[in-house]
């Protein structure tokens, strides 16, 4: 259990610094999403990482680094978790719940895996020398990285399982699109922990849209995260100081119960209460306007289902499988 006895707040100059220094790298992995990979300069410098290097220490076997799966969180680029939840599990004061549907889907993940290698060096001829290595990273101990496959032509890879409803965010390589910057950041960690030139990343679709995505090393984009994560562990991990919470539920972990004491409101905390009561209110009429507005037309449609406009549909209000009709507006 996270103790919030332990976190120090910052100076607000240093704040800033780290969220003007964050700011720039996830503009940086957006931008570099947005380039077309022939415009790029491709140039790197080899390391020697380390391969299967036993974690060491008192932190948890499985925590105690920066992987791969961290450094998104950290560079405030990943839509799953926080800085704080990352560096939470980093210092294993916060433990994954594994719910049925969790161990559910990643028993399907691992499941998948020798289907996606398949599919892999069926749509690219390359073939998949080496799955699931870790490694550690030559100049600091405590960057690791695991690449889901390493391919014969030198690149490493990694393989993302994607719902069909959140296809819209990966776009298409055919069409020089890139994957989400989050996904930049992990391969692009991976290629400064590795040295290798290139790395694939395979989007698995469903069942049967493959998207693959191949991303040059960019020399100048890695070391500004690898300083990014050199600061996150030198300035939060290594002394035991979170980062400050960035949402209600960051906030829910430092203060999971009330201490029962009272506070005094400054003046901008003051503010802040008078725009979230007119804001609350201008709700409320908004409310009061949608239902109406609901009203005439379910009132217009009365038996009907669909709602056209020129003989398309522009709105639904169907039954559910418990008879209980539902109404959705068509975009």
């Amino acid at each position: 259990m996270f103790r919030p006895a332990h976190w120090a707040i910052q100076g607000r100059h240093e704040l800033e610094l780290e969220d003007d220094q964050s700011r720039a790298v996830r503009h940086y992995c957006r931008s570099f999403a947005g380039v077309s990979r022939s415009r790029r300069k491709i140039s790197w410098r080899v390391r020697q990482p380390r391969r299967d290097h036993p974690v060491s220490g008192e932190l948890h076997p499985t925590r105690g680094y920066i992987g791969g799966a961290n450094i998104a969180g950290i560079l405030g680029l990943s839509p799953f978790r926080t800085p704080l939840d990352e560096y939470l599990l980093i210092c294993n004061e916060l433990q994954d719940e594994i719910t049925p549907a969790k161990e559910r889907f990643f028993n399907r993940r691992k499941a998948l895996e020798p289907f996606a290698a398949e599919c892999f060096e069926q749509v690219t001829g390359l073939k998949i020398v080496r799955r699931n290595e870790r490694y550690t990273d030559a100049e600091f101990p405590w960057m690791r990285s695991e690449v889901d496959f390493e391919t014969a032509d030198g690149g490493g890879g990694e393989c993302k399982t994607v719902h069909p409803s959140t296809a819209g965010a990966w776009g298409k390589p055919e069409d020089g699109d890139e994957p989400p910057a989050y996904v930049t950041a992990q391969v692009m960690h991976g290629l400064g922990i590795t040295g290798k030139p290139h790395a694939y990343v395979h989007a698995l679709i469903g069942l049967d849209d493959d998207r693959i995505f191949r991303i040059n090393r960019d020399d100048e984009l890695i070391a500004e995260i690898r300083k990014q994560a050199e600061r996150f562990w030198k300035y939060h991990v290594l002394p035991r100081r979170p980062p400050p919470p960035v949402n209600v539920d960051d906030l829910l972990r430092l203060y999971p119960r009330g201490s029962g004491r009272a506070v005094e409101a400054d003046t901008e905390t003051q503010l802040s209460m008078t725009e979230l009561h007119t804001l609350r209110q201008r709700i409320k009429l908004l409310e009061s306007q949608k239902a109406l507005l609901e009203y005439q037309i379910k009132g217009f449609m009365r038996d009907a289902t669909t709602l056209t406009a020129g003989g398309i549909a522009i709105a639904t209000w169907k039954p559910r499988s418990d008879g209980v009709r539902v109404f959705n507006l068509k975009k």
